[in-house]
């Protein structure tokens, strides 16, 4: 019995160090570390090492270890600071306290806390304007027959069966704009993914069969099932902070485990059609694949230099197609992660991509209301970029698009607007008409 009670008097004063160090450590990821990252070093200060961190930035060290007086970090946080860190807010003066008290002992680091899901901070909802209503998601059902589309905080479904794609319905129950959307494999329920919030709705009478809040911090802005219909992997995270996926039991409605996998927000998610790997495209740049089973990481893709915003797989997942803001599609051979084609003419950002299952077509929208429809990709040998692919461009729709939906024979291409409008084209890229919002 003395032996435990000597190990816990040993043990105990670092186990308290090591919590204060992770208090500390939370304060500069939830409050500072969003303005302070790669891509996004405000007045060039890092935060994301200690090297960098004591480095500091454009006017010099932003700590001194050991003494909290001395460190900008601290002393721009406190109520009477101008400047003022954070801008427009004032943390608690507990975590002032904390920040105080790390400093002091020399600011030990825990780069754990970066990966660890941050706490959910509280918000209150107001109702969206009626009018706010762009189609951030578009997904159509396994059997082509109905089109699901997120518009603001509902998600209307259209009969694709007839002429004028009639509206048969539409569900309502998220507060915030819907982010994204899935059908099952056997076309009976739709997923989709709001502000903190998952909803289940049975397809058929269109009523809400349960839904799941737990662990949610922010955005749940894409959705990506497996053909089981059991596992549902989430893309969640904070305005400006890092990027999560979630792994969840959709028969339990549970989460099973997450993981950080970029360090800033993630905009796609998409599985191979093997289903073994699971692809996902973020704001830091990077695309990534992970290991479906174990959520372990297989590889990444360097190469864009602004956000990346789409992500799609060939039929035989041997390429990867990633789209983004720095106005380039570049497809990837997945295993050596070298560039395939490049497309693109550098004039617009792509905001979408969807990728046929057989292959033959890859589909992609911009921000400026066009886009393209590429077959016969050859790998880029160094010959021009429109030797790279065939392409058919869609007659240009108004307004920024959000969204991109394609029909297994690529003969119907369907993209969602910034007003609320999904427009429509066939094969060749003639615009045939529009569904209103």
């Amino acid at each position: 019995m003395r032996q435990f009670q000597l190990l816990f008097l040993i043990l105990s004063p670092l186990m308290s160090a090591q919590a204060d160090t992770k208090i500390a450590m939370r304060v500069l990821r939830d409050e500072c570390l969003g303005c302070h990252k790669p891509g996004k070093a405000k007045g060039g200060l890092l935060l994301t090492t200690r090297e960098k961190m004591i480095l500091g930035g454009d006017n010099g060290a932003s700590v001194v270890p050991g003494k909290a007086e001395e460190s900008p970090l601290y002393q721009l946080v406190l109520a009477e600071a101008d400047p003022h860190m954070p801008p427009k807010k004032q943390i608690s003066k507990a975590q002032i306290a904390a920040l105080d008290a790390w400093i002091k002992a020399g600011a030990p680091w825990d780069a754990s806390v970066f990966d660890e899901l941050p706490k959910a901070a509280p918000v209150t909802l107001a109702p969206l304007p009626a009018t706010y209503q762009p189609v951030l998601a578009l997904a159509i059902s396994p059997d082509e027959k109905r089109l699901a589309i997120a518009a603001g905080s509902r998600v209307h479904l259209h009969d694709l069966s007839k002429p004028e794609n009639p509206r048969i319905g539409s569900l309502s129950g998220h507060d915030e704009a819907v982010q994204s959307v899935v059908w099952t494999l056997d076309g009976k329920t739709l997923i989709t993914g709001g502000f903190r919030q998952i909803r289940l709705w049975d397809a058929t009478t269109q009523q809400s069969t349960g839904q799941i809040t737990t662990a949610f911090i922010g955005n749940l802005t894409a959705l990506a099932l497996t053909a089981d219909q059991r596992t549902l992997f989430a893309a969640d995270g904070e305005a400006g902070g890092a990027g999560f996926i979630h792994r969840i039991d959709l028969v339990e409605k549970k989460v099973l485990a997450t993981w950080k996998a970029h360090d800033d927000n993630i905009y796609a998610l998409k599985l191979s059609p093997d289903g073994k790997a699971l692809a996902s495209a973020a704001a830091d740049k990077l695309a990534r694949l992970w290991n479906m089973a174990d959520g372990k990481l297989i590889s990444s893709y360097e190469g864009h230099t602004n956000h990346v915003l789409s992500v799609a797989f060939n039929k035989d997942a041997t390429q990867l197609a990633t789209a983004g803001a720095d106005r380039e599609i570049k497809v990837w051979d997945v295993k050596s992660r070298e560039q395939d084609v490049t497309l693109g003419d550098k004039k617009t950002a792509f905001t979408a991509l969807a990728w046929t299952p057989d292959g033959k077509a890859l589909v992609a929208v911009t921000e400026k209301g066009g886009g393209s429809i590429y077959t016969e990709l050859k790998k880029h040998d160094g010959a021009q970029r429109s030797d790279t692919a065939k392409q058919a461009k869609l007659a240009s729709a108004s307004g920024m698009l959000y969204s991109v939906a394609v029909t297994g024979d690529a003969k119907r291409v369907f993209a969602g607007s910034d007003d609320g409008k999904v427009w429509l084209w066939d094969g060749s890229g003639k615009q045939t008409g529009s569904i209103a919002p």
